[in-house]
């Protein structure tokens, strides 16, 4: 019976004006999206190359900023995420780094309207036709009379609900594989590496979670189907449910995060390492008056500065030293409000299916939060290294008159910039990222489980008449 059912609901569906609309839809999105999302990496990896070539080829002749640049993601074809927001170009300084150039701040249109991509377009329009595809499944038979009929001939009623359930999910999934085909093949024309540095095998795990997360809002809207007695009420509350899922509450989770859990803002923050920083500077350059009075400025047309640096060495280590541990501090408390906020935002937000196919399917285009922290991670990592080696023999001292009503500058340094290696970023592994995202490819299963569960015991008690 499992397959008569099954054939009939597929052929009807296959038919059906719902089938065609979404179809077409799919083909109007999906291929031109990433052809143009990938035409827009093209261009990033064009200017990181051209702006990390002209650097090195620059800090041979002069002595430039210590500057580290950020590599686009090939994957943001497929999902845009953070790529926008995170930093192109870096510059390291002594006590701290400045983030220049983001994409977002030249697509004012984009930042008001959003940027189309794959997972944007399974996430909100996929995901909505699931919900309204299976909410008409139950409760239309059963206004047409015909659930009464079949249930009446001794059908069993799980028979009925699974032949329902597979094949109004593949007539929705066959337009989603399709339209991926087609775009893959018109990426592959285009040059992507579609089988080179793991490309394929994370585009395959995006491919089934989005699979997994229509499933899921397919189980959503055939419980709803089962519990409702008429195809229009049917039809509000899925729409109802689906805004609230897929907008309100991936919205309303980091305000509501910060309401919970307030933290300092970034100007906050680097107004208070600047007055730790300016104090400790001003102590320093008070016990390091005498000597630039001795070999800067005591003999008029005499400078030496390489006996100033000589001996200003033991006397500023300490309060290089202060003003380092002051700083990793602030700066460790700072993150630690900041990764206690982002996980309970995430932790509300996980009540939506939506947040969790973006949060994970994100981190599968490399533009995800998982990307994101280690970017930042490798960067402070780098920033350690330039500390021992270069910055250790950078000064920029504030030298206070014996009357403590002027301040004079001296720096200075003692290595190149053209000696010191440039940064080199590499992208999480396969398995990182599935480690990073196994809770929430776990949790996107068991709302699938629960859905489905809640849709079939809610069938086996519903009332056909």
């Amino acid at each position: 019976m499992f397959k008569t059912i099954f054939k009939k609901e597929l052929i009807d569906q296959l038919i059906s004006p719902k089938f065609l609309i979404v179809f077409l839809l799919c083909l109007i999105l999906i291929p031109p999206s990433l052809v143009m999302n990938y035409k827009n990496y093209r261009n990033n990896l064009f200017e990181y190359e051209y702006l990390k070539r002209d650097y090195s080829e620059r800090k041979k002749i002069v002595n430039l900023p210590l500057t580290a640049h950020r590599e686009p993601s090939i994957l943001s074809t497929f999902g845009i995420g953070l790529e926008r927001v995170l930093p192109k170009v870096i510059i390291f300084k002594k006590y701290h780094t400045e983030t220049q150039a983001t994409q977002a701040e030249h697509e004012l249109l984009s930042n008001i309207t959003g940027k189309m991509d794959f997972v944007l377009i399974v996430s909100f329009l996929l995901g909505l036709f699931a919900i309204l595809y299976a909410s008409a499944l139950i409760v239309g038979e059963k206004e047409t009379g015909t659930l009464k009929l079949v249930l009446s001939n001794k059908t069993k009623r799980s028979a009925f609900l699974f032949g329902k359930y597979m094949a109004g999910y593949i007539v929705l999934v066959i337009p989603l594989f399709i339209s991926f085909l087609i775009s893959i093949l018109f990426l592959v024309f285009s040059g992507f590496p579609l089988f080179s540095a793991n490309n394929f095998s994370h585009i395959l795990v995006l491919l089934i979670l989005s699979l997994i997360y229509l499933s899921t809002f397919f189980a959503l809207g055939l419980f709803v189907s089962t519990r409702s007695q008429k195809t229009s009420v049917a039809f509000m509350l899925s729409f109802l449910i689906w805004i609230l899922l897929a907008v309100v509450v991936p919205k309303i989770s980091e305000p509501l995060a910060n309401i919970i859990h307030p933290i300092q803002s970034d100007e906050v923050r680097m107004m208070k390492r600047r007055q730790v920083r300016d104090q400790i500077e001003l102590e320093k350059g008070a016990k390091l008056a005498p000597l630039a009075q001795k070999y800067i400025w005591g003999r008029e047309g005499v400078r030496d500065f390489n006996k100033y640096r000589e001996e200003r060495a033991p006397i500023a280590s300490e309060f290089e030293g202060r003003i380092e541990r002051s700083l990793q501090e602030l700066d460790a408390q700072s993150q630690k409000e900041k990764d206690f906020n982002v996980n309970l935002s995430l932790l509300i937000a996980r009540l939506s299916p939506s947040l969790i196919y973006t949060h994970s399917s994100l981190n599968f285009c490399k533009t995800g939060l998982a990307d994101r922290e280690n970017f930042f991670r490798n960067l402070m990592t780098y920033h350690n290294q330039l500390s021992t080696v270069y910055f250790k023999n950078t000064y920029d001292d504030i030298i206070v008159s014996e009357d403590g009503k002027s301040k004079s500058h001296i720096s200075g340094h003692s290595s190149s910039v053209s000696d010191i290696p440039e940064f080199q970023y590499e992208f999480l592994s396969l398995g990182e990222t599935l480690k990073s995202s196994l809770p929430d490819i776990l949790l996107l299963i068991l709302y699938n489980l629960i859905l489905f569960s809640a849709a079939y015991f809610s069938f086996v008690r519903y009332d056909v008449r």
